[in-house]
């Protein structure tokens, strides 16, 4: 709490819209933004990695939260709390710096440049440092989401590795597994997101590999368009399917089941169409 309350003596406008911003690339819309530039227009195989190792760490991370049930520090004396519409749920592990550990050490693990991992180091840093700014963790949140985001994403590449060198398919099954047994559980629109969007990567995977056989290579002009297409696209129909589905939270599953086949299967088919590539 005196960390929190140190951090937060520095407390200004520009600091305040800073770290607000900062904490965003330990959201769900940055993931998307990334993971797709790297699965349609750089490196399908990194990009299943990417996806699988955070999809899966958002999971471990609801389970984690509920088994352990340490309430946050909103609320508490002298602690200032913002942007709470992000800071749902129990406190321990931070949920934002273990999607952030996530993301930047399976770009860190692709990349292995030094440079890259100073940046990438940095940037994990930089989201410990916004949610104890933000006053929605206290600092054993946030190292215990780096060791475990750490730690579950080379277990998740492990697994992926596996997979690609042996053509065993069936091992991501066991990926859906706490997924099923949580929807039962966890009664929440973010758990539903989570498991649809898990359950689609699951199944996307099969029909790519299977019947699509996606390469993500092409010209700059090519990957220009394949990219913001597909992102708008996906903006798009998000907004469409929540209009029409997410009232309930078997909508809010398929809504993103949906958007995940699209980033899977549906963009890659149409990219492969316009754009053909020898494999």
């Amino acid at each position: 709490m005196e960390l929190i309350k140190f951090i937060q003596s520095f407390s200004n406008p520009f600091l305040d819209e800073f770290f607000q911003l900062v904490t965003m690339m330990g959201e769900d819309t940055f993931f998307f933004l990334v993971m797709t530039l790297f699965f349609w227009c750089v490196n399908k195989e990194m990009g299943y990695k990417l996806g699988f190792a955070y999809i899966t760490n958002v999971m471990l991370n609801v389970y984690l939260k509920e088994i352990i049930r340490i309430p946050r520090p909103v609320g508490e004396p002298g602690i200032r709390s913002l942007r709470l519409e992000t800071a749902q749920g129990f406190s321990f592990p931070s949920g934002h710096v273990q999607r952030a550990t996530s993301l930047f050490t399976s770009m860190m693990l692709y990349c292995r440049r030094k440079w890259f991992t100073i940046v990438g180091s940095i940037m994990i840093f930089l989201v410990l440092v916004s949610r104890l700014y933000l006053g929605v963790h206290r600092l054993i949140d946030c190292i215990a989401g780096i060791i475990i985001g750490v730690i579950w994403v080379l277990v998740v590449n492990r697994i992926m590795n596996y997979m690609f060198e042996s053509g065993k398919k069936n091992i991501l099954y066991l990926f859906a597994i706490p997924a099923i047994i949580g929807m039962f559980i966890f009664r929440t629109e973010s758990f539903y997101k989570t498991a649809g969007v898990l359950i689609s990567f699951i199944m996307g995977y099969m029909i790519e590999s299977t019947y699509i056989h996606y390469n993500p290579q092409g010209k700059l002009w090519q990957q220009l368009i394949k990219y913001l297409f597909g992102i708008n696209m996906l903006i798009l129909l998000k907004s469409m399917l929540i209009d029409l589905l997410s009232t309930s939270l078997m909508g809010t599953f398929l809504t993103y089941f949906i958007l995940g086949l699209w980033v899977i299967v549906i963009a890659p088919w149409f990219f492969q169409w316009v754009f053909p590539v020898e494999n």
